[in-house]
C-alpha cells in the first residue's frame, strides 16, 4: 500500500510538472493512453476481452482526439 501511495503521489508530480512546462493541450492526448494500459492489464491479469461496444468507444475517443490535436496545432500557429 505505501508503494502504491508513493507511486500515485510521483505520478501526480509528474503531471504536475509536465503542465507547467507544456501547455495542456499538448498534454492531454497523452492522457488516453490510460485507456490502453487499463486494457491491456485487465486483460493480462484477468484474462478480460473488450466487448465490441468498450472498442466502439475507444474508437471514438481515439478518433476525436486524432481529429482535435491537429486542428489545435494550427489554431495556435495563428
Amino acid at each position: 500500500m505505501a508503494l502504491l501511495g508513493m507511486l500515485g503521489g510521483a505520478g501526480h508530480f509528474t503531471l504536475i510538472k509536465a503542465l507547467s512546462v507544456a501547455p495542456v493541450s499538448t498534454i492531454a492526448p497523452f492522457a488516453y493512453s490510460n485507456l490502453i494500459w487499463s486494457v491491456s492489464i485487465g486483460y493480462l491479469a484477468f484474462t478480460e476481452v473488450p466487448d465490441r461496444l468498450s472498442l466502439l468507444g475507444a474508437g471514438i475517443i481515439i478518433g476525436s482526439a486524432l481529429y482535435v490535436f491537429p486542428t489545435g496545432a494550427k489554431a495556435r500557429r495563428r
